[in-house]
């Protein structure tokens, strides 16, 4: 009995010292709890946080993309999702035509860019390309703005050989050469990024002295390759307007080549 009395007072000492303690001293076992503790509510804010992202990316996926653009000037334009490296069968047809027709019609005159240069044109005297050839001669503005939307290794080349093959009269408004299409045929994709067009067209020519036109086959295997298209220039004329034009649809030609008999 005397023993558990004993036993019984020390409990009650360290009870009572524990509650007189003037100053709070957290043991091992105290601050390995806090620690817990602390880690476990970190852990759930992180989980809410993530919840959180989880729910906005949630209805960012399930809302539909923009269909519609507006442009500096004022218009809207719609609009699909692509890749990069994607041009719809569209796009790429639109570019060849385009740039064909602006490289291979030699009227003899400057491309119109007012409603008086429509009315009155004005005699194209033509562009020397011996300051990017070791070759002389001319080509027409018109295919030297086109000639933009060539690769860079390839616009060298090509140019010489337009230069060869345009008539000297046209600079001196006295033959005129128009460009026909006839058939240009669906893309081929080749490779990402890279299509393949086919042209059937002819390149009609004509002299003061002959109305009726001499017809030349221009048949041809166009080459497109996806690139970056230019930033939209702060002013609507000079190089970089030019530039802009033949290059905004995001394509460049990279090489032409004959198109085989058997293709016809």
């Amino acid at each position: 009995m005397a023993i558990n009395k004993n036993l019984n007072s020390q409990t009650e000492d360290r009870r009572l010292k524990f509650l007189n303690r003037t100053t709070t001293r957290f043991s091992r076992s105290d601050t390995l709890a806090l620690f817990t503790v602390g880690t476990f509510l970190l852990h759930l804010l992180a989980f809410v946080i993530l919840f959180l992202l989880y729910g906005s990316y949630s209805q960012l996926s399930r809302k539909a993309p923009p269909s519609l653009v507006q442009l500096e000037s004022g218009k809207s334009i719609k609009v699909a999702q692509l890749g990069s490296l994607e041009r719809t069968p569209q796009v790429v047809l639109r570019f060849v035509s385009d740039t064909m027709s602006l490289m291979m019609n030699w009227s003899g005159n400057l491309p119109a860019t007012t409603v008086e240069d429509a009315v009155e044109p004005k005699l194209d005297s033509g562009v020397d390309i011996s300051s990017i050839s070791n070759s002389r001669g001319k080509v027409t503005h018109g295919a030297w703005q086109a000639s933009y939307a060539l690769s860079s290794d390839f616009r060298k080349e090509f140019l010489e050989l337009l230069a060869d093959i345009t008539p000297s009269r046209v600079f001196k408004g006295k033959t005129q050469v128009v460009f026909v299409p006839q058939y240009f045929q669906q893309p081929v994709k080749i490779a990402e990024g890279k299509w393949k067009v086919r042209m059937i067209a002819n390149l009609t020519m004509f002299e003061q002295s002959n109305k009726l036109g001499e017809v030349i086959p221009f048949n041809k295997e166009i080459f497109v390759q996806a690139v970056e298209a230019p930033s939209s220039p702060s002013k609507n004329d000079g190089l970089a307007a030019v530039v802009y034009q033949v290059r905004s649809s995001g394509l460049e030609i990279y090489a032409i080549r004959d198109l085989p008999q058997e293709n016809l």
